[in-house]
């Protein structure tokens, strides 16, 4: 999908994401946070790759440059000894990077959640239901924001973000 500039909101579709679901024991949760330095609860790290917190013990590592076999390596390597799982999700998620002015009340016009820059500012990250299908929302520089779905509702959810743009630049241009 070519960039898309729907009624002050871009919509890309990224592609060749190294994509890395890594899962740790609660047992040895404290270990491997100091270990790997994985983020902290509803925030996402800067550093390539990026680490998305997901859950208590869950993450997923995100890099435009380092391959799915280099992460899980270096997760490997890290956590020798602990009990964890990485997997490569680079074929099964989708992300969509959705910017411009009008692109936090898009996303608000998909989800419950609070998407003010107060509330989800840059380096906040969630899991929600977006469009009635589960995504996960990374705020990654000021106006910007990664969506990742699973790959089955790509086409779903660039047309719900065309479509829904232009309804809210339609109802704001006629305010």
């Amino acid at each position: 999908m070519a960039n898309r500039n729907e009624g002050g909101v871009t919509i890309e579709r990224i592609n060749d994401l190294s994509i890395v679901s890594l899962r740790v024991s609660k047992k040895s949760l404290e270990e491997t946070l100091r270990q790997l330095q994985l983020a902290p609860p509803l925030v996402a790290t800067k550093e390539d790759p990026r680490c998305l917190w997901l859950g208590p013990d869950r993450w997923l590592l995100v890099s435009a440059s380092a391959t799915p076999d280099s992460i899980i390596a270096s997760c490997n390597e890290s956590l020798a000894g602990f009990l964890h799982n990485a997997v490569d999700y680079s074929a099964g998620l989708v992300a969509h990077r959705i910017s411009g002015p009008n692109a936090r009340r898009l996303l608000a016009s998909g989800s419950g959640v609070d998407f003010r820059s107060e509330e989800f500012p840059v380096g906040a990250c969630c899991r929600t239901n977006f469009a009635q299908v589960a995504a996960i929302v990374d705020a990654n520089v000021p106006g910007q924001f990664e969506v990742y779905v699973d790959r089955s509702y790509a086409g779903y959810i660039n047309d719900w973000l065309c479509d829904t743009s232009r309804i809210i630049a339609n109802a704001f241009s006629n305010s």
